[in-house]
């Protein structure tokens, strides 16, 4: 959540609860920042969704028979199961559907009907507008006690058609005092709430449901917004689930860019409360937030991404404060040499110019078959100005996060040794406050190894665990360790964070997976008390990743990849430019402590890159690499940064 619309809704949200809601009116996401005195709202991460049959969360919604947990379901074309979830992402259980198809499943509600409760399942995706009709599934809530996998057949089934012909939709709620389920289409600009019965009239086949009238109130989009929106992958205008607080006070609606959120007054009707402007609550750094359903009280609510393992997300209205973080940055910072040769490394490129013209080294040299190389060594002054300036853009774009204070933690990735990071800390980055550095030298041939910069205090002993590629012990010169260190959190607990830089692409994918691998088995290893991150470069291109499915398989069953939950406009860490592709080559990966631990988490609205320094950026908007004549650009990758806080903090 940007910090500009956290103060506008709190200062909104806390007018309405003081009864003045005719004052929703100034409430616009376009106006400047109220005051923000009063009640806080706050978005974090309850947690990662660990039912491995969770590929598409395209519904969710809260039980009414237990306040800690939640039912999800799958879009289109899965099967007709319902799975039961804690609200902090553990699996539960889940109910296979009898006599139900998935056609297009895009939203589910809860509701209390004679002292039962029931879940709605809503098959009324329809994206080509040609379906006959929608159906709506009620199946009884069972007791997971008695049975945590039973097979169900609906209560009821309500198959329904629109009176001005098919519509898409994705968002449904039911008002079970009212006896009402509600359907916002998707496509219509606006959006427009239909009507139907809860129960089924036991005469008719087909039910019309009644058309409301259009929903203003979300923001509209622009002639532009329509016309790009298919180039640009932004269709952010666009409702995507929409639940009602179980004791009626507040409608809340999701969209691709925000929670609007909509209380209601005292005997008015669901359409009247969504007649007058919402409270707005933007999410655009979420990708993919897919459904939305409220808790056991109408001013927490829940967000699921329709993503594999994905992070489930809250959102607090009535919360404190958000408390004092943890930030975590990882940055490759391409080739940080000192320009001595360090024996049994093949460091000679990074030479002044001046220790490069005895013959020994040019015959080395021209031995080199890459063109680019070959004149690197031969010709690249890496001289003390040219470190002086390097060293000098490096901290610069560390000191750019915390107020000019740097993260506390810094993974770093291709630092040539202790020395070079040394002065890195003292000549730089003095005023951080960063205790001495932690690299242990590993097997790369060249000499380029990963490291840690920290202000927490380190526990224990750091290690660095080699990875070894039994099919491929020829190119093991070529890779980097794991480097593990333990740090104290100002709460006492512990972090533990592994710095990473995995085979380069052109290795085959199979080093990569047998990488991930490893860091899962390390992960694995740890006590259940240790919050855990994993920061460096993957080396993982967006190519691979569509390709193989490696993040899938070998990441996101262990981690929450922390760009997921943010940074839904970055292009990437890094740019191809013979392929004219971006990807997330750097990570940072989150893995909290397991069990009943007090544990920390990601704080949902941090991870960014940190690229706002003018050495770091190209004309064109690409990351600058390093150049020493003239000296300009730093490094060829971005630094992605993620904020943790105490999960216990709601």
């Amino acid at each position: 959540m940007h910090e500009r619309t956290t103060g506008l809704f709190t200062a909104c949200f806390a007018a309405c609860l003081a009864g003045f809601c005719v004052a929703l009116a100034a409430c616009d996401a376009e106006v400047p920042q109220a005051d923000a005195a009063g009640i806080p709202a706050r978005l974090s991460v309850a947690g990662q969704l660990e039912e491995k049959d969770i590929s598409e969360a395209s519904g969710l919604a809260a039980s009414r028979r237990n306040d800690e947990l939640l039912w999800l379901h799958n879009d289109s074309g899965a099967k007709a199961r319902l799975y039961a979830a804690s609200t902090d992402g553990k699996k539960r259980g889940r109910i296979k559907l009898e006599d139900a198809d998935n056609r297009d499943w895009e939203d589910m509600a809860s509701f209390v009907h004679d002292g039962r409760p029931y879940l709605l399942v809503a098959d009324i995706g329809d994206n080509d507008t040609r379906h006959d009709f929608a159906t709506l599934y009620v199946v009884e809530e069972p007791d997971l006690d008695d049975d945590d996998k039973p097979e169900l057949e609906p209560a009821w089934r309500i198959d329904f058609t629109y009176p001005d012909g098919p519509r898409d939709a994705e968002a449904v709620a039911v008002d079970a005092a009212g006896e009402r389920v509600y359907v916002l289409s998707k496509r219509d600009v606006p959006a427009v709430l239909y009507s139907l019965p809860l129960l089924p009239p036991d005469d008719e086949e087909f039910v019309t449901a009644e058309r409301i009238g259009p929903v203003a109130s979300l923001p509209q989009p622009t002639n532009s917004d329509v016309e790009f929106a298919e180039a640009l992958n932004s269709w952010h205008w666009q409702p995507t689930g929409m639940d009602i607080a179980r004791d009626g006070s507040a409608v809340a609606i999701l969209t691709y860019a925000a929670v609007y959120y909509y209380p209601r007054r005292s005997g008015e009707t669901i359409y009247a409360s969504l007649r007058r402007p919402p409270l707005a609550f933007d999410i655009r750094n979420v990708r993919d937030a897919e459904a939305i359903a409220f808790g056991a009280d109408s001013r927490t609510l829940f967000v699921s991404v329709e993503k594999k393992h994905a992070p489930l997300l809250r959102i607090d209205m009535a919360a404190a404060p958000e408390p004092a973080g943890v930030t975590v940055m990882t940055f490759n910072v391409e080739n940080l040499f000192d320009n001595v040769d360090d024996a049994g490394k093949v460091d000679e490129t990074y030479l002044s110019l001046d220790a490069k013209q005895a013959q020994q080294h040019i015959d080395a040299c021209n031995e080199i078959a890459v063109e680019s190389w070959r004149n690197s060594c031969l010709y690249l002054d890496w001289s003390d100005a040219a470190i002086d300036y390097k060293l000098g853009v490096i901290g610069a774009a560390i000191l750019q996060v915390g107020g000019g204070r740097g993260p506390d933690v810094v993974a770093l990735q291709e630092v040539e040794n202790v020395r070079i990071l040394e002065r890195l800390r003292s000549e730089h980055l003095a005023d951080a406050g960063y205790g001495p550095p932690i690299l242990i030298e590993g097997q790369d041939n060249r000499g380029i190894d990963v490291a840690f910069l920290s202000r927490l205090p380190v526990v224990g002993e750091p290690q660095l665990h080699p990875l070894r590629f039994p099919d491929h012990p020829d190119r093991e010169g070529d890779t980097r360790g794991v480097l593990q260190a333990t740090f104290e959190l100002p709460d006492g607990s512990l972090l533990t964070g592994f710095a990473v830089h995995f085979p380069a692409p052109f290795h085959p994918t199979e080093m990569r997976e047998v990488a991930y691998a490893h860091l899962a088995a390390l992960r694995a290893a740890l006590p259940d008390d240790h919050t855990v991150f994993a920061a460096g470069d993957f080396n993982t291109t967006s190519g691979e990743v569509r390709e193989t499915g490696i993040l899938d398989r070998l990441a996101r069953p262990h981690w929450t990849i922390a760009h997921e939950l943010g940074c839904r406009d970055c292009p990437g860490t890094n740019y191809y430019a013979r392929g004219d592709s971006w990807s997330f080559l750097d990570m940072l990966l989150f893995s909290p402590a397991r069990g009943e631990n007090t544990t920390w988490r990601i704080r949902a609205n941090s991870v960014h890159i940190a690229n706002a320094t003018e050495a770091q950026q190209k004309p064109d908007g690409t990351p600058r690499r390093f150049e020493s004549e003239p000296f300009a650009g730093v490094s060829d990758h971005w630094p992605l940064v993620m904020t943790l806080e105490p999960a216990g903090n709601q």
